[in-house]
């Protein structure tokens, strides 16, 4: 070994000590000589190598001192040189101790122990010696690197290398070399030292976070480790270094994924730092050019490995389609890098799994297939084994027993063979969960037993589990007690380990079957444990719906067993409120839990949530505002309930029935006697006249699959069990009573049903309502067909309807409040509009000001009426829209208040007085205590005396008024009913529905298109068929109807109907699901005047499914707005769907009940000896409120609509206002009007630019220019002409008029006429419309995005508030981590319509997390939607484009914009108000009399006129109110001169635009003065060919001259546009000084 220390540095050459001269007593100064003299000659011998002279010197001198620091490092030195290492360390640990901070002694005991080969400690020592000593880094960290290059054996070519770095480089690779030798925790202590000196390194910076944070992850220190990770990913990120982000973001995901057990939210931010390597990943791609050429750090394994991990991830928090996608990708990775052996293998099993679970089968087999292959190419005999159970589970889940069983008992074979405790268990449970699925209880019993017996003492989970399914073998057998025993066994076992979803199945089953029971002991136990499960299931279900997570069809199957469970506990406890409460509850989720739904106004009042329990007090209320006797029933397993409400009785009755017989079910009871009623149709022949409008099913596949596999399996059964089973039949048969095989099902279902409540009913009048509330089977239950014991039919004696829940009974009755608010509205509108509108205009004044006048009351009373020929004359005389409402029932409080009436009341916007509904009494007629005296009476103000009747009654309820001193208002207000019939989609030949084909056909549907036809007749509107039925239009035309009949494709069971795709124009290929699906979320989001909606879809001959229990879509129409919506239950013929709409539409005709129409229809049928079965006059049913239609009044509504239509036309196309002079002062548009109307321009170029490429760059070009011109009027004088690509795009040439464009003939020809570009930015609009058209280039370029966008524009400021504070926070702050149920997004992700544009952008929810997938491509989307919604906002600024300011989040206070508004108004309206300051608005608040200003008191006359009532001088105005007038006359003169000013630059403007045009015309030869002038021709031409000399010669440049009207047209147009725009600024300046003289108006 080296004698020295360090790298060759001899330790001789730092220390002197001179020695000792005798040892006699000395003074104390004479000791510090001589110990000075020894210390000089040990140093001296030191430095010529005498080391023992050297060692004798230095402890004769630590004789006189033994603690000096600097002899006794000296002698260390020296000791280390003489090799006696251990005196040494001996020196330097007193000195340490004595001197903790004595880096020297550091140094010395850490070459000591180098040499001692204790190279941990060493360095230890050395990273303390540089801590105490920083100066001398360079001598330390060569000792450091030294000891690490003998503790790791670093090659000598390392050393070398190490020797010429500096001190920070020097130490990373020193602690990354140890990092590699696996010593960890010295490596940390180094790279930490690192980690103190301040560089610029941030390449070496980032190689030490790494090392770190490896080091740490090896030892386990999780926290640490992601921090550091979370570092170094920060600094790769700011310096654009992709390897250390991916290395980075690698190590962060897998050490959340490793921890994912501990939490669920652990696995969420795993996926999300998964899903950055993955928009990583997309940047590499986008870089490259290609994914085969990925930089080298992006290897084959890591790519594999993170679609993995995703899948992994995604399946453990329940997101199977994101798992399953993340699958396919893994595999497609794996066969593309040719991967073999047991991790291609896996693969196909991952797969394949996901698959099954989502219920893919067939895809399943095939992954099973593949694994199973691979595993026999591998000699895997395991998994060739899991792979035979595998498929056996696929095939029982497709129900064919064969393939499965055999599978299963070759799975069970190969594991006993392995004798392999754990497969045996899981080959048992796979083959007795199939067998279970069969019915063979017996093996089934068998394989639970063996798979106990296979279980080791310690395994409690397996052996809970398989007593929790021997449970289920003993209760299919009917075993109870049995049943009970295991149950409790595996609840016991599941309670002392915690396993809470075993307990929680045992306590279910437990509870099953102890509902059967007639012991109260066991009935209170099975109550406790249904009222604990039920919110257990609720919570499972609504936290996987919140999460878009997969939720197994289990919880949904045991949930309903759970309340017909607690129902029928409640039943025998003689809980009959209890049942009903439970009842309702599960009523209600069919609507309640659907994405969209909206409790409506009146329900929202409540003081509980829609989803929260209802008490039978509350459902009495619910009840009592109808005059309908509710017959609320459920049907459970082994008995039927009925509730009987009334209203104003509330509960008046409960019946329960129990099946008869020990081993009866009443639910296949009922269903048996359905059956009965639908066999009057014969199956096979029905296809042939029944056409098919059923959608297929999601999963109509797989129900195919079982239902074949099933035939089979029954087809080889032995013959002897079929014949075994007929003698019980006959049996059976023959125990039954006599008279009930006499009775008709009619009457067998009368009795069952109804006969309990005989007498109740008995006590109602005739054709009263009933209100049917059924349950499951019941739902297409005819009770119209059921008949009494005097075989009178039910629908004879009652007026039935249907409804699925006392919720929508609620909600039918808020919309039946609402229809006849909208009535109400009407009238009063109408009345408001008699006498010419004056009543209007005297209600205002009067109810401001309080004035009234003599002959007020006379102007009602003193009027003369006469009729004049009118097409709107009234006809008949008046009568109510709705028919005289049925006498009251027993039970009834007909003047009881509801809380709905107190509410309509509260809330009416009549203040008067008012007798019957649609009569309005004025204020006019009612006489006032006494006069108020004002600057002017009401005969004065509007001439009262001098109006005459015309006509007293118009079809619209208003009348014609005329004066000889006033113009009167002939306003006509219309009902906006109208009828909508829609049918017979136009559909491609085929179309992508749940992921799988559909082809619909080639052929229309031609009975929809013949009915639609017929209904359109008989309602006197044109039927919306073929391409113009799209979903859109659809959408968009129902909120306003008041009858719709649909007749079209559509789904029961999933809520579905189909209309003709909205595609964007242009656009190809096949139309997305979302174009042509109307869901029941959809129809949830309109808002619905309808009283009647007609379904006529959704149902096939081919299956035979029926109408869907619980009435999904007709529910969601109700819950929508709609009063009462009709449907078939089954399948009917097609003429016999015809004739009953024929006749049922005529009984409406002159006004009848629904019910009534209802039994027109059915007694059609029934005359018809073709209907004469009950299957076809009783498949119609009537769901919600039974309401008065009368189709007359709808269709005299719909023609004075046309009417309206056509005056305004005339009046558009005239330009002049024949009916009602136009208003003095026009109304100007506001800024969230227009901005409104620029969404609906972008919104119709955007949905034509796939169609028209070119018109947006056109108009971003010509909105460029104008915006130049604008700021520089020299660039005025050059011409524009309007280009092809915008006068062929729609909607381009609309926007460019709505921004104040204009355009001028060019010449001869009408073609790409001259531009004329606005004289002013109107409204500010130019720049926001630029920036828009740009960010709609580039959202054209994604499909998605654009179908998305288009659906939602026009969208509201509130939702454009939202979307901007969550694309800047996006955007911005990148580390915020935002959720779903945030108070900001809630908004957004709960709107289907906004989520869709949302996911189209990027976004998608990873369990409650909100995640954006940073792609280049999505980063560019999100920019291009974020320019276009703060274009379109009206208070976001365009800075949280560029930085995230939290002081521009949220929604702006209304008073702030309104109040910078009218500071700003004139400005932003071209105007600048130098003189109204916010000082000058305290004056008329300190001041309250300044309000009126009486010596003017101005007032708001009809057309908007502003009038002085005061005469000129009649009143003396006070020094205050002098004061205020001159600052008002200042302002007034300021607006008159910007006003002169605006109309000059107009002027100006015109005059620089039509001189361009006429320079440049001349340039061409077409000059405006030239128009119509002889033109010379010259001497020679050239004419067309084929001329001769009797025909007229054509030149080949011939110019067509225009004659003297065209050219007088083209005059006059220019100017009228200067005409126009001056009447803009004349009309804005009008509105300016109206509203300087608003605040001292006493009416308005």
């Amino acid at each position: 070994m080296e004698r020295s220390g360090g790298y060759g540095t001899s330790l001789a050459q730092s220390f002197s000590l001179p020695s000792l001269g005798g040892s006699e007593p000395i003074s104390e100064a004479d000791e510090f000589v001589e110990m000075r003299s020894l210390r000089e000659s040990g140093d001296k011998a030191l430095q010529l190598q005498d080391f023992k002279a050297a060692i004798k010197y230095y402890n004769e001198a630590l004789e006189i001192n033994e603690h000096n620091p600097e002899v006794l490092l000296a002698r260390a030195a020296a000791c280390i040189e003489m090799h006696d290492y251990i005196s040494a360390q001996r020196d330097t640990e007193f000195l340490i101790g004595q001197d903790p901070e004595n880096h020297e002694a550091h140094r010395l005991h850490g070459v000591t122990l180098q040499y001692l080969h204790q190279y941990k400690e060493a360095l230890t020592s050395f990273l303390t010696a540089l801590d105490l000593d920083p100066d001398n880094s360079d001598h330390l960290t060569d000792l450091i690197a030294d000891v690490a290059g003998q503790f790791c054996n670093i090659s000598e070519q390392m050393r070398d290398s190490l020797r010429e770095m500096d001190s920070y480089k020097k130490l990373s690779e020193v602690g990354v070399c140890l990092f590699q030798a696996k010593k960890y925790k010295i490596c940390i202590k180094i790279l930490e030292a690192a980690q103190r000196y301040q560089t610029n390194q941030k390449g070496i910076t980032m190689r030490v976070l790494l090392t770190l944070a490896n080091a740490h992850s090896a030892l386990k220190h999780m926290d640490k480790a992601i921090s550091l990770y979370q570092e170094c990913l920060q600094t790769a990120i700011a310096t654009h270094d992709q390897i250390y982000q991916t290395k980075a973001l690698v190590n962060i995901a897998t050490l959340y994924l490793e921890n994912q057990d501990t939490h669920q939210a652990i696995t969420l931010i795993a996926i999300i730092y998964y899903e950055k390597l993955l928009q990583l990943e997309a940047e590499l791609v986008q870089e490259t050019g290609s994914e085969d050429i990925l930089p080298d750090f992006w290897t084959k394994e890591l790519q594999c490995g993170l679609h993995l991990n995703l899948s992994i991830a995604y399946k453990a928090i329940g997101d199977m389609y994101s798992a399953i996608k993340h699958a396919h990708k893994y595999v497609h990775f794996i066969e593309k890098y040719g991967f073999e052996g047991k991790i291609k293998a896996e693969s196909y099993h991952n797969t394949g799994m996901l698959n099954e679970v989502l219920g893919k089968y067939n895809d399943a087999i095939n992954n099973y297939n593949k694994y199973l292959n691979e595993c026999k190419g591998n000699g895997d005999k395991k998994g060739m084994a899991q792979a035979y159970g595998c498929l056996g589970s696929v095939y029982a889940a497709l129900r064919n027993w064969k393939l499965s069983v055999t599978y299963h008992e070759q799975y069970v074979a190969m594991a006993a063979r392995f004798e392999d405790r754990r497969m045996k268990i899981i080959a048992n449970e796979m083959l007795a969960d199939t067998l279970m699925l069969k019915g063979d209880y017996d093996q089934a019993l068998i394989a639970y037993e063996e798979m106990i017996n296979c279980c080791v003492r310690t395994d409690y989970r397996t052996r809970a589990t398989a007593m929790c399914k021997l449970g289920h073998v003993y209760r299919a057998l009917k075993k109870h007690q049995y049943s009970l025993y295991f149950y409790e066994q595996a609840a016991e076992l599941a309670e002392d380990f915690e396993y809470p979803e075993i307990e929680t199945l045992s306590h279910y089953n437990i509870a099953c079957i102890q509902q059967q029971s007639t012991q109260m002991l066991e009935l209170e136990k099975a109550l406790k444990y249904f009222q604990n499960l039920i919110p257990y299931y609720e919570s499972k279900i609504r936290q996987h719906t919140a999460e878009s997570s997969h939720c197994p069809t289990e919880y949904y199957m045991q949930l309903q067993e759970c309340y017909d469970g607690i129902q029928t506990v409640h039943a025998k406890l003689g809980n009959k409120e209890e049942a009903l409460q439970f009842a309702e509850a599960y009523r209600k989720r069919s609507l309640t839990q659907t994405h969209n739904y909206q409790a409506s106004a009146l329900t929202s009042q409540s003081h509980t949530a829609p989803w929260d329990m209802w008490t039978v007090e509350r459902m009495g209320r619910v009840v009592s505002q109808q005059n309908s006797t509710v017959l609320y029933y459920s049907l459970l397993t082994d008995q039927l309930l009925l509730w009987v409400l009334q209203p104003g009785a509330g509960l008046v009755r409960f019946y329960a029935r129990r099946a008869k017989g020990e081993h009866q079910n009443m639910i296949e009871t009922i269903d048996a006697m359905l059956e009965e009623i639908r066999q009057g149709c014969d199956r096979k022949t029905l296809p042939n006249v029944c056409e098919n409008r059923a959608v297929p099913l999601k999963k109509g596949d797989l129900e195919l699959a079982r239902k074949r596999n099933l035939q089979l399996g029954r087809q080889a059964l032995n013959k002897s069990k079929e014949e075994s089973v007929e003698p019980l039949t006959e049996k059976s048969s023959e125990n039954g009573e006599e008279s009930e095989e006499q009775k008709s099902v009619q009457r067998r279902m009368y009795d069952l049903l109804v006969s309990p409540i005989e007498d109740i009913l008995l006590k109602l009048p005739k054709d009263s309502h009933l209100m049917i509330v059924p349950d499951k089977s019941l739902h297409f239950c005819p009770f119209n067909l059921l008949q009494d014991f005097l075989d009178r039919y039910l629908y004879t004696r009652f007026s039935i309807t249907y409804l699925p829940s006392l919720l929508l009974l609620d909600k039918v009755v808020a919309n039946e409040l609402n229809h006849l608010r909208m009535q109400d509205d009407l009238e009063f509108e109408r009345q408001l509009n008699k006498k010419g509108g004056i009543l209007n205009s005297v209600n205002k004044f009067t109810s401001s000001s309080g004035m009234s006048s003599p002959s007020s009351e006379s102007l009602l009373m003193g009027i003369n009426p006469r009729r004049v020929a009118n097409p709107r004359l009234l006809t008949r005389p008046p009568q109510s829209r709705m028919a005289p409402m049925a006498p009251p029932t027993p039970g009834v409080l007909p003047k009881q208040a509801t809380m709905y009436e107190e509410d309509f009341h509260k809330h009416s916007q009549w203040r008067s007085p008012r007798t019957l509904r649609g009569s309005y009494r004025s204020t006019l007629n009612t006489p006032q205590s006494s006069a108020i005296s004002g600057p002017a009476n009401l005969d004065r103000a509007f001439s009262f005396s001098t109006f005459t009747t015309l006509t007293s009654v118009t079809s619209t309820g208003t009348d014609i008024t005329t004066s000889s001193q006033t113009v009167t208002q002939f306003k006509q207000v219309s009902c906006q009913d109208r009828c909508l019939v829609f049918g017979n989609p136009k559909l491609p030949e085929s179309l992508m529905l749940h992921g799988k084909p559909w082809r619909p056909g080639l052929e229309d549907l031609k009975a929809a298109k013949r009915e639609a036809t017929s209904v359109a007749e008989l309602l006197d509107v044109g039927p919306v068929l073929c391409e113009m039925a799209t979903k859109q239009k659809f959408l968009q035309d129902i909120e306003q109807a008041a009858v719709v009949h649909i007749a079209t494709y559509g789904c029961w069971q999933e809520g579905l109907m189909v209309m003709s795709p909205s595609r964007v124009d242009g656009g190809e290929g096949t139309p997305p699901q979302e174009s042509y699906v109307i869901t029941v979320n959809d129809v949830l989001g309109l808002k619905l005047t309808a009283q009647l909606v007609v379904l006529s879809l959704g149902h096939s001959p081919y299956r035979a499914d029926n109408l869907q229990a619980g009435y999904l879509l007709p529910s969601a129409f109700i819950a929508a707005g709609a009063q009462c919506v009709m449907t078939t239950m089954w399948p009917l013929p097609d003429v016999c769907v015809e004739k009953f709409f024929h006749a049922f539409y005529l009984a409406l005709q002159h006004g009848s009940l629904a019910t009534a129409a209802f039994v027109a229809g059915m007694t059609a049928l029934k005359r018809d000896e073709r209907f004469g079965s009950p299957y076809f006059w009783s498949g119609f049913l009537l769901i919600g409120k039974d309401v008065y239609i009368n189709v007359k009044e709808i269709r005299h509504a719909m023609l004075d609509q046309t009417l309206d239509t056509a005056e305004s036309e005339v009046e558009q196309t005239s330009g002049h206002e024949y009916l009602n002079p136009k208003p003095v002062l026009a109304p100007l548009k506001k800024k969230p009007e227009n901005l409104r109307l620029l969404q609906t321009h972008l919104g119709t170029l955007l949905r034509n630019n796939a169609g028209h490429p070119k018109c947006l760059p056109e108009l971003i070009d010509l909105l460029d220019s104008s915006l130049k011109r604008l700021h520089t009027e020299e660039n005025n004088r050059q011409t524009s002409r309007l280009h092809d690509d915008l006068l062929s795009g729609p909607g381009a040439v609309d926007l460019l008029k709505f921004l104040g464009f204009h355009f001028q003939a060019r010449g001869t020809t009408l073609d790409n006429p001259y531009v004329i570009y606005p004289h002013w930015n109107k409204d500010e609009l130019l720049i926001p419309t630029y920036d828009a058209l740009r960010s709609l280039v580039e959202i054209g370029k994604n499909p998605e995005l654009v179908l998305a966008v288009c659906s939602v524009l026009p969208i509201s400021q509130d939702s454009i508030s939202l979307i901007i504070d969550l694309l800047s926070v996006t955007k911005h702050a990148p580390e915020i981590q935002l959720k779903v149920s945030d108070l900001s997004v809630r908004p957004l992700w709960t709107n289907l319509s906004l989520k869709n544009l949302l996911l189209a952008v990027g976004f998608h929810q990873i369990g409650m997390l909100l995640n954006f997938n940073r792609t280049p491509e999505n980063r560019q989307l999100m920019m291009a939607l974020f320019q276009l919604l703060l274009s379109v906002s009206q208070s976001k600024s365009q800075v949280l484009l560029y930085r995230l300011d939290v002081n521009l989040l949220g929604t702006n206070s209304d008073l702030k914009v309104s109040l910078y508004t009218f500071l700003n108004g004139s400005k932003a309206l071209g105007f600048v108000n130098t003189k109204l300051r916010f000082k000058d608005l305290k004056s008329t608040s300190d001041f309250p009399e300044l309000t009126k200003l009486p010596s003017l008191a101005p007032l708001i006359l009809p057309r908007n006129q502003l009038h002085m009532s005061t005469p000129w001088l009649s009143k003396s105005e006070s020094l205050i109110e002098m004061e205020e007038k001159v600052k008002l006359a200042r302002t007034r003169s300021d607006l008159d001169e910007n006003f002169k000013e605006s109309l000059e630059r107009a002027k100006t403007w015109h005059q620089i635009t039509i001189t361009a045009q006429t320079h440049d015309s001349r340039k061409a030869n077409e000059s405006l003065n030239a128009y119509g002038r002889p033109q010379t021709s010259p001497p020679k031409v050239k004419v067309l060919p084929g001329s001769t000399a009797s025909t007229e010669r054509i030149p080949v440049d011939l110019k067509v001259t225009l004659k003297n009207p065209e050219v007088d047209q083209r005059r006059d147009y220019a100017h009228y546009i200067y005409k126009e725009r001056v009447q803009n600024i004349e009309k804005r300046h009008k509105n300016e000084v109206m509203k300087l003289y608003l605040p001292y108006v006493n009416s308005v």
